[in-house]
């Protein structure tokens, strides 16, 4: 298992303990300092003691040191069995006098020797010792003279009392950790229990209650929850679409796709060659009214704001869309005889937006007023920019019959028809698609008519861009 996969409560020992076991290894390493200091401490006291003893038997007798060694002294020393002692005594100017010749002399640093004593460590026949040297004045009637004592033991119970110091820490250490990983592994095991507890609320919901969660969890997960609770808006704005789109589908589908089958069966049925001629001209005029209904049916689903939460906008050159979009349709209006143009900037007009939806924004005005207007009309689609200078509009604009002033604030609603058109095609969703892209790029279109039951006039107002950005 790789490591970002594995358990949470695992890691977080982990990662308490590391930090643990590197403070007691450090302290683990002031205690053997400090135990093998106090152990020197205590045993050169033994040391001192010895060479005193052994400074208070030299005399000077005729000019020369003369030393009368209490093996008592340093018999005080080897009460361990492993440990052994060493003596020397010489001259102020080094002389040797009596003892062990070979014993190590007192260090450079810590020469010429004065009435405090010196302790130091050193090799001695293969074997680690600890030295005391002292120096003293010794005096007869003629003369007085300073001489230096050595007493040498080695380390083998020094050693062995450190080590059982530092044994001793070590063991309440280790115990001190394990007692530690147990406590931490349990204590987050009762931290993460508000965690296991939302685990079985989410488990206890049904697919479709994307209610936002609501439980009393630490501040470490709160963002984690807000999170989730914005992807189940995002989910459940999804839902909301696709089940409007399925709804609608269902009931504006069915009448139509009845209808193609009655005349489908009724062409099975008919031997005279003009009626199925005019009984395919009814399936294809039918088909072809489906078809718009299916594709408005999914430019509806892909306008509605809930179906497009958080889909970042785009910098899109509206102009460019504006002079596309209306040749693209000159071919349909030179076939209803409808002067289709274009009118206003020619030049790029960025916006932020969405390039689809905003292209479809037009058709659907564009194929309303050529669907609507009779043969002779004239449609502009218009670009220009706002006293401002800091909006754009886009405007659509016919001759036409217009549209009652009554039915004005009802034409935007989703499947609303006026029924005395006498046009089939339209199937009442073209404008309430035009508001709902409209609304997702923070805008309204307006609907205004320069005289009662004389053409119309749609328009839109888009902020200019200042750059790219996201728009939530």
């Amino acid at each position: 298992m790789k490591w970002r996969n594995g358990s949470l409560r695992r890691r977080l020992v982990i990662w308490l303990l590391i930090p643990l076991l590197v403070i007691s290894s450090l302290m683990l390493l002031e205690v053997r300092s400090n135990a093998v200091h106090s152990t020197n401490q205590a045993f050169d006291r033994a040391l001192l003691s010895s060479a005193l003893a052994i400074a208070d038997r030299v005399v000077l007798i005729g000019g020369k040191i003369e030393v009368d060694v209490p093996y008592v002294a340093l018999e005080m020393l080897t009460s361990a069995a492993e440990d052994r002692v060493f003596y020397q005594v010489s001259t102020g100017q080094g002389e040797f006098i009596t003892g062990y010749e070979d014993l190590p002399p007192v260090p450079e640093h810590l020469q010429p020797l004065r009435e405090e004593p010196v302790f130091y460590d050193a090799v001695y026949n293969g074997e680690q010792v600890r030295i005391g040297a002292l120096s003293r004045y010794v005096a007869s009637v003629r003369k007085a003279t300073r001489f230096q004592v050595l007493v040498a033991e080695t380390m083998g119970t020094r050693t062995s009392l450190s080590e059982d110091i530092l044994a001793s820490a070590a063991a309440r250490q280790i115990v001190l950790i394990v007692l530690a990983a147990i406590i931490v592994w349990f204590g987050i095991g009762q931290g993460l229990k508000p965690l296991s507890r939302l685990e079985e609320a989410l488990n206890r919901r049904s697919p479709t209650d994307l209610r936002p969660i609501l439980h009393d969890v630490p501040i470490e997960v709160r963002h984690l929850v807000g999170a989730i609770n914005q992807l189940f808006q995002r989910l459940e704005n999804s839902l909301k679409t696709m089940q409007r789109f399925t709804a609608d589908a269902a009931h504006q589908l069915r009448t139509p796709l009845a209808a193609l089958r009655t005349q489908a069966e009724l062409g099975q049925r008919e031997q005279d060659p003009e009626k199925i001629r005019q009984i395919m001209e009814t399936i294809a005029s039918s088909t072809r009214q489906t078809s718009h209904l299916a594709n408005q049916l999914l430019a509806s689903a892909r306008a509605a704001p809930e179906g497009l939460a958080g889909r970042p906008f785009d910098e899109i050159d509206l102009c460019d869309i504006s002079r596309s979009v209306t040749s693209s349709k000159v071919p349909t209006a030179l076939e209803r005889g409808i002067d289709l143009g274009y009118e206003g900037l020619t030049e790029p007009t960025m916006i932020m937006g969405d390039a689809t939806l905003i292209e479809e924004l037009l058709k659907n005005l564009v194929h309303n007023a050529l669907t609507y207007c009779p043969d002779g009309s004239a449609v502009t689609v218009r670009l220009d920019k706002e006293q401002s200078g800091k909006r754009v509009k886009l405007t659509v604009e016919d001759n036409g019959p217009g549209i009652p002033v009554e039915h004005h604030k009802d034409v935007f609603k989703r499947f609303y028809r006026i029924n005395d058109t006498g046009y089939e095609e339209g199937c009442g969703l073209g404008l309430s698609i035009v508001k709902e892209i409209a609304l997702r790029h923070e805008t309204k279109v307006k609907l205004t008519q320069p005289k009662e039951h004389s053409g119309c006039i749609f328009s839109i107002s888009f902020a200019l861009s200042e750059g790219p950005q996201d728009q939530a």
